[in-house]
């Protein structure tokens, strides 16, 4: 009997479209407080989703044999139609479970990997939330599910924490599903968050693993004085992660710097209380300034190959020196 060829996994930059994409929605929804436009919290959002589905395909499923699917996603989520997150949505999904049976006839043993729940529950997450549109807190909750899940990684790594995974998760995965039918929940997320992780080997040598945790703390703590549990998620947990978690992963060699963009996110939610327009700028330089850190990532070669060209060039330079 012949066997099925495997086709060779080849990686591309899929997230960085979806960048593109975060960038474009977040300037429109910046713009529309000026305007007095009423899909300010609409445009927010679908750019948070758009850095949310650019690095969900980019770490979990970046092959190029599902390039299809990646660029229907692309097209749907652009489209400024909820019923169009729908389909970006179940296009995301399909992605997801087609991998997942991917990797297992490769002959992997699904038993023996560790599986991120918390990631891989959350497309199916985002198929239900955006059916429940316009309810802009619920579209919250596949956002944490994947940057609390995907930063697992990232802090076992560089603090030393517990690599949380399965059924090991589920503390985590309540206190995100009980804080939206019980917001006063919602601030404890990050205290939850840190002793589901934490263990004796802890570490406080990385200065962005640091910043990153403590905003995933501190700011939603509080949200309790100031009352305001949407943006301490969009400012002190969904920037300062999506910084720390895609800086890591596309751009290492600049992850020390990463500090300052969350630093700015933190200060950006405190100061909206009091100076407004200040707030808002420094956001806006955080932004920029997370950009600049991963620029080597916007090459047409970085795109085509899915690598920084720092990287690319470091390959080069090792092949050809003697």
């Amino acid at each position: 009997m012949k066997k099925s060829e495997i086709k060779e996994i080849e990686p591309w930059g899929v997230n960085i479209p979806f960048i593109f994409l975060a960038i474009a929605y977040w300037a429109l929804g910046s713009l529309s407080l000026p305007l007095n436009w009423s899909y300010h919290p609409y445009f927010m959002m679908l750019g948070a989703y758009a850095l949310y589905f650019g690095m969900i395909q980019r770490l979990f499923f970046p092959a190029k044999n599902y390039l299809a699917l990646h660029i229907a996603s692309l097209i749907f989520l652009a489209i400024p139609i909820y019923y169009f997150q729908i389909i970006a949505s179940i296009t995301l999904a399909i992605t997801e479970v087609k991998a997942l049976l991917d990797l297992r006839s490769y002959g992997y043993n699904a038993k023996k990997l560790p599986i991120n729940a918390l990631v891989l529950s959350s497309p199916f997450a985002s198929i239900i939330t955006w059916l429940l549109y316009p309810n802009y807190w619920l579209l919250i909750t596949p956002l944490l599910l994947y940057i609390l899940g995907v930063n697992v990684g990232v802090f076992s790594v560089n603090l030393r924490t517990r690599p949380v995974f399965g059924l090991y998760q589920l503390p985590i995965f309540l206190i995100i599903i009980s804080s939206y039918f019980f917001p006063i929940l919602f601030p404890f997320i990050g205290v939850v968050y840190f002793l589901t992780i934490y263990r004796k080997t802890f570490t406080f040598k990385n200065t962005s693993a640091i910043s990153s945790l403590l905003s995933l703390i501190v700011i939603p703590l509080l949200s309790l004085y100031f009352g305001d549990f949407v943006h301490a998620f969009t400012l002190g947990i969904m920037s300062t992660l999506f910084f720390s978690c895609i800086t890591y992963s596309t751009s290492r060699y600049n992850y020390d710097k990463i500090v300052i963009s969350i630093i700015l996110s933190d200060l950006a939610y405190i100061l909206r209380f009091f100076y407004f327009k200040i707030s808002g700028i420094l956001w806006v330089i955080a932004v920029l300034y997370f950009l600049y850190l991963i620029r080597d990532n916007f090459y047409l070669t970085s795109i085509k190959l899915g690598l920084s060209m720092r990287f690319i060039r470091m390959q080069k330079e090792s092949h050809e020196s003697p």
